[in-house]
């Protein structure tokens, strides 16, 4: 009995010792699921920051290359400012030298019959002259190549606000996101339109405003458009400080005063511009004027008077009849600067609709997902090593290269 009641008893456990089985394939089958989706879950999230990382790439570097571009134009602005007015101090300086040219010769006239006086002043006035031959000279050569450069300014300009214009910007976002990875698409409406129609009518209009927006931003003006504009920012170059106002718009010499009579030396440049041409007309005199019982009598003048012009030395001077400013009214004028990216995905777990402000997965299988980054371009001016504006804020503009780009929040609100 003892034999029979042990094999018995082994028998027993042969048929239970494969009952484990179909639980351990269930619980295997399981956490292979589990890990699967957690894989799925962690790549997908790491995706995103990698998608979210490229866009926030392409938009600073899109805002980057526009504040460079606004920059350009500010700094060949001021360029074509500063020669046009180098033209005027090159005009006044002939003007000067032709009037202590023609002043000696008139001299000399004088002084010739004065022992030994009249031989020194004729070398005077040969040193004289020899100085204003190299004078007009120099005016013959350096007045043209200043206005060339201006017109050379100006192309430079009008290929910049071209490039703008083109849309090149997202090409230059574009590049900098397939840096990261090639399948990777900025602004791209094609494919934004694999997106829920919620999401998609918002971003193609964001795109179709920042292309609309950036090729506005810049305007074209003239000297006959711009409201006298160019007129005054010449002007204040003029009288950027005491010895430029003196040199060019005020009195280039010396004044005498005595109880009887007074004497004056007279020298000023005047400037005129339009969209077609531009001039400089600088004039030196000697002038007197003597008290009278009840007064001075007018200035008259005395000895030669000399001018000067710089359509003298260049038929076709232009100075600045053409530049580029921000369009539109003054005001705080700034460029925001969206960077749509965009991945497909061939496997992606499953997502609500409502997840997708969390990761950009929409519910199919071959979704696209999606990150904004947004970069503002805005006119502000260092803190350092400028005077202080006070409480006065000071417009945007193309005059200074105060322009930066940085990264900021999203204006949509959309989560993405």
């Amino acid at each position: 009995m003892s034999g029979r009641g042990e094999r018995g008893m082994a028998q027993c456990v042969r048929r239970q010792r494969g009952q484990i089985a179909p639980i351990a394939l269930f619980g295997i089958l399981i956490a292979s699921a589990v890990l699967v989706v957690m894989y799925n879950t962690g790549n997908k999230i790491t995706e995103k920051s990698h998608l979210a990382n490229a866009a926030d790439a392409a938009a600073y570097s899109g805002g980057v290359w526009t504040a460079r571009h606004l920059n350009f134009m500010a700094y060949t602005n001021r360029a074509m400012v500063a020669n046009h007015v180098g033209v005027g101090h090159f005009v006044s300086y002939v003007s000067w030298v032709r009037y202590i040219d023609e002043t000696i010769d008139f001299i000399e006239d004088f002084a010739r019959y004065i022992p030994y006086a009249g031989q020194y002043i004729e070398i005077v006035e040969n040193i004289i002259a020899e100085v204003r031959e190299f004078t007009e000279e120099s005016a013959e050569f350096a007045i043209p190549t200043m206005d060339t450069w201006n017109a050379t300014y100006r192309a430079a300009q009008l290929e910049a606000q071209a490039s703008l214009a083109l849309d090149n910007l997202t090409e230059i976002m574009r590049r900098t996101a397939q840096a990261y990875d090639p399948n990777i698409r900025i602004n791209d409406r094609n494919e934004l339109s694999g997106l829920p129609s919620e999401l998609r009518g918002v971003l193609e209009a964001r795109v179709l405003a920042q292309m609309y927006g950036v090729a506005t931003f810049v305007e074209r003006y003239t000297a006959s458009d711009d409201d006298g504009a160019i007129e005054e920012l010449i002007g204040a170059s003029m009288r950027v400080n005491a010895d430029t106002t003196r040199w060019i718009a005020g009195e280039r010499g010396w004044r005498f005063n005595s109880l009887l009579r007074q004497f004056r030396k007279l020298g000023s440049t005047s400037h005129s511009q339009s969209e077609d041409s531009a001039d400089w007309e600088a004039t030196d005199q000697l002038q007197t004027r003597q008290r009278r019982l009840f007064g001075w009598s007018r200035w008259s003048n005395i000895g030669p008077t000399a001018d000067a012009s710089a359509s003298e030395f260049d038929d076709d001077y232009e100075g600045v009849p053409s530049y580029y400013n921000v369009g539109g009214q003054p005001g705080f004028h700034g460029l925001t600067i969206s960077a749509i990216a965009t991945r497909r995905q061939q496997t992606v777990g499953e997502r609500d609709f409502r997840d997708i402000g969390r990761t950009g997965v929409a519910a199919d299988g071959n979704a696209v997902m999606t990150a904004l980054a947004t970069a503002r371009v805005s006119f502000r001016r260092p803190t350092v090593g400028f005077p202080s504006l006070g409480r006065a804020a000071e417009y945007s503009n193309l005059f200074n290269p105060f322009w930066e780009a940085h990264l900021v929040e999203s204006d949509l609100g959309l989560g993405l």
